[in-house]
């Protein structure tokens, strides 16, 4: 049988249908597979349409032929079936290194209505989907297109790097127009970011590849990443594929063209797609965004849908969520993104509402470990309550709490209950690192929903990688003050409008060291040393004072008046432990 997670759909016949077919042909010849797909749909809809790979018939698999199936799905829904077997089919190992992830009919549905909100279709307007996998995005555009079926038909374009995918969404079109024939070269096997169409296109849809460039299956080779980067410039060694198809995109569309791709949510604040969100910005702005409110894709990251109108101006951004969409007003985002994802009005902290002197990367050092810095530990950790040099994870931070020898933690793979580093083992490559970091200084967690910040007085710590070190300065203020700072409500609502989406929950944030390091501080005052002091007296003894009153003397200590709503918002992300 084959390895699948499963459509996203809330139809349960549709689904029903391609598993058993995916059972019966996941051994068998994918393509005579896909061929007996198509065969039994255009019977039950009775058209003349056939799977053609490369121009050649391809005859389909007896066994998928005589399985019966409800003609009613079959008519309905039968354009749909190819293209969702046809992803289906794919191991679940194909479909991580090639960054494909279902499309649901309902989800490509929801997404070009959301396009058409910002620019109708037009009558002679040329579609394109750059990665267009079973043609669900294509499907979905047709439905919307004035003209006959013919006509629809006519003007739809398609782009796989994969021929099978390729000959699945021209069957998928042409079950759709009753047996019409698509137009010459208009669907092609090719590379969606290498190959411009010698056409006029209007707009470009669909779900590209995502393809993280921090794993080791889907990162680009050498001479993919020079290619790109020779394009754009703007596209960073870690930005995901998917977001160089928005600027490819962008450059495709004739001027007042259209351009709607999903995307994972983490485009929206990823430091190194900051370039490729200014260039958009200035020739296809961004006019709305649908937000996936339920993991609708087989992906372990959340995701979003972009709208960008090349020649447009800059100006509030139309948000939409689930399926259907609905409307969840406007926000003026500027060059931040990843405000779009923020749902809830308390959240939302603007400049003018606090004051500020200086910022953390003033007075500290902030860094975070890497690839090395994990690898180079390996071998120097122990268990060991007594340990000198306590190594220190994220899931070891809570709040102004240390964690250490209370949970177990995991490091390399092993559960760890005293976690200890032996500095004389650790890798060569990163002892100056380790022996840095052996210092007075905070600690923060990642991929949290609060900044969570961990005190280290004696500098008795080291950062697992990505916990991130705030290391203080000389003449700096003191740990206990950087802490009540970064403990406040208003350094996490600052954090999430530029890191929302970072994290691989939508709800959370990766905390970065970059990120931290540009966090304002409070203006010195007897508002921020009265919290720093209440820090000093929660660490002396935690029952003395809660973390919500530090939260409450930190927004003094920032102006911040007013805004109880601030406060009931960040204490409810708190950890609950």
């Amino acid at each position: 049988m084959t390895s699948q997670p499963g459509i996203p759909s809330p139809d349960p016949v549709r689904p029903a249908l391609i598993s058993a077919w995916a059972d019966i042909g996941s051994e068998r010849d994918h393509a005579a597979v896909l061929a007996a797909a198509v065969a039994v749909v255009a019977r039950a809809m009775s058209v003349d349409v056939a799977l053609e790979v490369d121009g050649v018939r391809v005859a389909p698999d007896a066994a998928l032929l005589e399985f019966e199936a409800d003609p009613l799905v079959l008519s309905e829904r039968g354009p749909w079936l190819p293209g969702l077997l046809r992803e289906t089919l794919l191991d679940r190992r194909s479909r991580a290194a090639g960054g494909v992830h279902h499309t649901a009919p309902d989800v490509a549905a929801a997404v070009v209505d959301v396009a058409a909100q910002v620019r109708p279709f037009g009558a002679e307007d040329i579609v394109l989907d750059p990665a267009v996998g079973g043609g669900a995005f294509l499907l979905a555009v047709a439905d919307r297109l004035p003209g006959t079926p013919a006509e629809v038909i006519g003007r739809l374009r398609g782009v796989d790097t994969d021929p099978l995918a390729v000959a699945t969404s021209v069957a998928a079109v042409r079950l759709w127009a009753g047996g019409a024939p698509v137009t010459e070269h208009a669907f092609r096997v090719g590379d969606g970011l290498a190959e411009a169409p010698d056409e006029r296109i209007d707009w470009v849809i669909g779900n590209p590849p995502f393809l993280a460039q921090l794993r080791s299956e889907t990162v680009r080779d050498r001479d993919r990443h020079a290619s790109l980067r020779s394009r754009w410039p703007e596209l960073g060694a870690y930005t995901d594929d998917a977001a160089a198809f928005l600027l490819a995109g962008a450059d495709l569309v004739d001027p007042d063209g259209v351009v709607a791709l999903v995307q994972p949510a983490s485009v929206l604040s990823a430091r190194d797609a900051a370039a490729v969100r200014t260039r958009l910005m200035a020739d296809a702005p961004l006019r709305a965004i649908w937000v996936d409110d339920g993991r609708r894709f087989d992906a372990a990251v959340d995701t979003v849908a972009l709208v960008l109108r090349r020649g447009a101006d800059a100006g509030p951004v139309a948000r939409f969520a689930g399926v259907p969409p609905v409307a969840r007003g406007e926000v003026s985002p500027g060059d931040r993104w990843a405000g779009l994802l923020i749902e809830d009005p308390a959240a939302v902290l603007d400049d003018d509402e606090f004051s500020s002197a200086g910022a953390v990367g003033d007075v500290a050092t902030v860094t975070a470990g890497f690839r090395d810095q994990f690898y180079g530990l390996r071998g120097a950790v122990h268990d060991d309550p007594a340990g000198e040099y306590r190594l220190i994870t994220s899931g070891l931070i809570d709040p102004l709490e240390d964690r250490w020898g209370t949970v177990p933690c995991r490091f390399d793979g092993a559960r760890w209950s005293h976690p200890a580093v032996r500095p004389a083992d650790v890798d060569a490559s990163i002892a100056a690192w380790v022996e840095t970091r052996l210092r007075p200084k905070l600690l923060l967690a990642s991929q949290t929903r609060t900044i969570e910040v961990l005190i280290d007085d004696a500098g008795v710590t080291v950062p697992c990688t990505p916990v991130v070190s705030v290391e203080p300065i000389d003449d700096a203020p003191s740990l206990a003050h950087l802490a009540a700072a970064l403990s406040s409500p208003v350094a996490t609502a600052l954090l999430l409008r530029e890191a929302a989406g970072s994290a691989l929950s939508g709800d959370a944030m990766r905390v970065s060291a970059s990120a931290i390091a540009a966090l304002p501080l409070p203006v010195p005052g007897a508002a921020w040393d009265a919290a720093a002091a209440l820090v000093t007296r929660r660490m002396e003894d935690e029952t003395a004072v809660t973390v919500g009153e530090i939260g409450d003397a930190t927004m003094a200590a920032y102006g911040v008046e007013g805004r109880p709503d601030l406060h009931k918002w960040w204490h409810s992300r708190l950890p609950r432990r």
